[in-house]
């Protein structure tokens, strides 16, 4: 399966019961009282989950870690880069 799929199969499991419940196929004394919250589900579980995206995003960012040793190791490379090129004719600005 998917993630495309898996995805289709999550929204079909929401769409069912809220579209029947919105097209009135399914009728509840719960439905009838709670209409307006039931109409609104889908724009209040779209934006929890825009803030869990924003939370995710930001606790990702400022709990990066750091890695000293690979960035020696980048720059040992690019020194290395450099010096071959340089030998080979290329000039540099700086």
């Amino acid at each position: 399966m998917t993630n495309l799929q898996r995805w289709l199969f999550y929204a079909a499991l929401f769409a069912v019961p809220y579209l029947s419940l919105v097209l009135g196929t399914v009728q509840t004394q719960l439905t009838t009282k709670y209409f307006l919250f039931v109409q609104l589900l889908p724009v209040l579980l779209l934006g929890l989950f825009g803030i869990y995206s924003v939370w995710t995003v930001l606790y990702r960012t400022f709990t990066f870690n750091d890695c000293p040793q690979a960035a020696k190791e980048l720059q040992a490379e690019i020194l290395e880069a450099r010096k071959d090129l340089i030998a080979k004719g290329f000039r540099f600005r700086d």
